[in-house]
């Protein structure tokens, strides 16, 4: 099991109308990495909303130890717009809220990814024992990149918000200026509750109080969203009883959504052997709930056919989909990003999608049930 280690730093509304596209630099990625890389942004581009491009640089990188990636978001506070003051943001996220790019000239995602790891650099979820999935791992760190990690730390006994150093990841170092956070919390932070203490945020900061529930195998993320995605409770998030820098406090908890959980992606570590191309609902209503807009057919508590029912993926002239009522003719809507119909039929063996344009879509069932798959 390999660990996933992320941080954030940081960092009238328009309301954005286009799906959220990826500028990515690369340095020392091979080319067929580099595909795998651009199929995890694509997933995200049929997810996310957003008028500004989101700027990432990925480094291919010897890093060492168990690390099978490492990502650092850029940030912004106090913008124009920003639904919460004193309060940074990611700035992609914070871009998408502005209507315009806050950052200019600078990233808003720095991921290094592990050269010396054994990659799967297919993209078909079909990973071999003993390999990791580069775009499950992508996935993961770009969701990182996007508002999915705040900025908790932990000295001797001493818990804090906002005291994070670049010293405190060197060698690693990022395209941007990192600025002084002034004890200030991510918007990720804002949500989480301890259940001893509330509000995390509510606590002195610095404080060993604030230590003490860092590590108190007890801290759970209570947005709306993300509850409603929960069967109406708080989400459990990784905070072990010794503290681990860009672990603790950033992922769901690892034994509450297990291998094979929908919501595991966005958990601390992964195994080979492993796939998983889908964020969940859990860390769907995250997203929402830090103030991110989701394509209009994007749900957070949806009936997903299991994996292998849609196939292939990604496809370039048919699919064909697998459902629970084999041998009925069932209706089905396909729509693209933007929630608009692209196609309407009836299942009776391959759906032809050969006039498709290549992006993300959508298949719904008249019984309920939804899946998702690539067009090339």
């Amino acid at each position: 099991m390999r660990k996933l280690f992320s941080l954030l730093f940081v960092a009238c509304m328009a309301a954005p109308s286009s799906a959220a596209t990826f500028s990515i630099t690369h340095f020392g990625t091979p080319p067929d990495a580099q595909a795998a890389i651009q199929y995890a942004a694509d997933i995200w581009g049929g997810i996310l909303i957003s008028d500004v491009p989101i700027k990432v640089s990925v480094s291919w990188s010897a890093l060492g130890g168990a690390a099978l990636g490492v990502t650092f978001p850029n940030g912004r506070k106090d913008f124009p717009s920003a639904p919460f003051a004193s309060t940074w943001y990611a700035t992609a996220l914070a871009n998408s809220i502005a209507g315009a790019e806050l950052n200019v000239g600078e990233d808003d995602i720095n991921v290094y990814l592990n050269s010396g790891t054994n990659w799967y650099l297919g993209t078909d979820g079909n990973t071999p024992a003993g390999q990791y999935d580069l775009v499950s791992i992508a996935l993961h760190e770009l969701g990182h990149g996007l508002g999915f990690v705040g900025l908790a730390k932990k000295v001797a006994n001493e818990g804090s918000f906002g005291l994070l150093q670049a010293s405190d990841f060197a060698p690693l170092i990022t395209t941007f200026p990192w600025p002084e956070q002034d004890t200030l919390p991510g918007i990720f932070d804002r949500f989480l509750t301890s259940t001893a203490n509330g509000p995390l945020t509510f606590l002195n900061n610095p404080s060993t109080v604030l230590g003490t529930a860092f590590t108190s195998n007890q801290v759970y993320f209570n947005g709306a969203n993300a509850m409603a995605a929960n069967s109406g409770q708080n989400a459990r998030i990784y905070a072990p009883s010794v503290f681990a820098l860009g672990s603790s406090c950033v992922h769901l908890n690892e034994a509450t959504f297990p291998a094979g959980n929908p919501n595991e992606l966005m958990t601390p570590f992964s195994s080979a052997g492993q796939s998983n191309h889908w964020p969940g609902p859990i860390c769907l209503g995250i997203l929402r709930d830090i103030g991110w807009n989701l394509a209009p057919d994007v749900g957070i508590a949806e009936h997903h056919l299991p994996s292998g029912h849609l196939y292939p993926d990604p496809a370039t002239s048919e699919i064909t989909i697998i459902t629970g009522t084999p041998g009925r003719k069932e209706p089905f809507t396909i729509m693209d990003a933007f929630g608009r119909i692209a196609l309407i039929g009836s299942i009776s063996g391959p759906i032809d999608v050969s006039t498709l344009d290549a992006g993300a879509y959508l298949a719904r069932g008249q019984t309920g049930w939804v899946t998702r798959f690539i067009k090339q």
